[in-house]
């Protein structure tokens, strides 16, 4: 832990909001390899997972350009953690319908792509905050653990990040 912390005071504000904004960016380039070249077809809570992902990134990105004093850190950091700690909410709902048993669900719903298609943007964004039966599916797993968890433990990792960066934006600066 003193490693870590040691390493983060060696880093400006600018650099740990960059270093959020890459990790964001690893994220959405994951969930795209997930995509495109292994071929798994995203849920509604995935496409939820991945927009909360993309806004993340936006904030963290906008804070290492904009490089604020010690009130513009703590109000992106702010921002970052209610971001990041949503995603962390959803991701970790997503992993929790994966572990039901398969009565809990009535049944499978359409696919994400079906969704955007055919229906109208009020539905479409109710599907995707509340996942329909396809989220419960597990497509791809790492040690025994679903994709879901892996995504709550790179939000936990951002979450982590900025309570740094509030924490780091109360010292005074030498």
């Amino acid at each position: 832990m003193i490693v870590i912390e040691k390493f983060m005071e060696w880093l400006s504000d600018r650099q740990r909001f960059f270093l959020g904004f890459l990790g964001c960016v690893a994220m959405e380039l994951s969930a795209v390899y997930f995509q495109f070249v292994v071929g798994l077809e995203p849920c509604p809570l995935c496409i939820t997972q991945r927009m909360i992902i993309f806004v993340a990134a936006v904030v963290f990105l906008v804070a290492a350009i904009h490089n604020p004093e010690r009130a513009g850190v703590r109000v992106y950091s702010g921002l970052g953690l209610l971001v990041t700690m949503f995603g962390f909410g959803v991701a970790t709902y997503h992993f929790v319908i994966q572990l039901l048993p398969n009565n809990e669900l009535a049944s499978c719903g359409p696919g994400a792509s079906y969704i955007l298609k055919h229906m109208d943007l009020a539905n479409a964004i109710r599907m995707f905050l509340t996942g329909t039966g396809d989220c419960r599916q597990i497509v791809w797993s790492l040690f025994g653990l679903s994709m879901p968890f892996w995504v709550a433990l790179c939000f936990t990792g951002l979450i982590a990040l900025c309570i740094i960066q509030l924490i780091s934006s109360r010292r005074v600066r030498k």
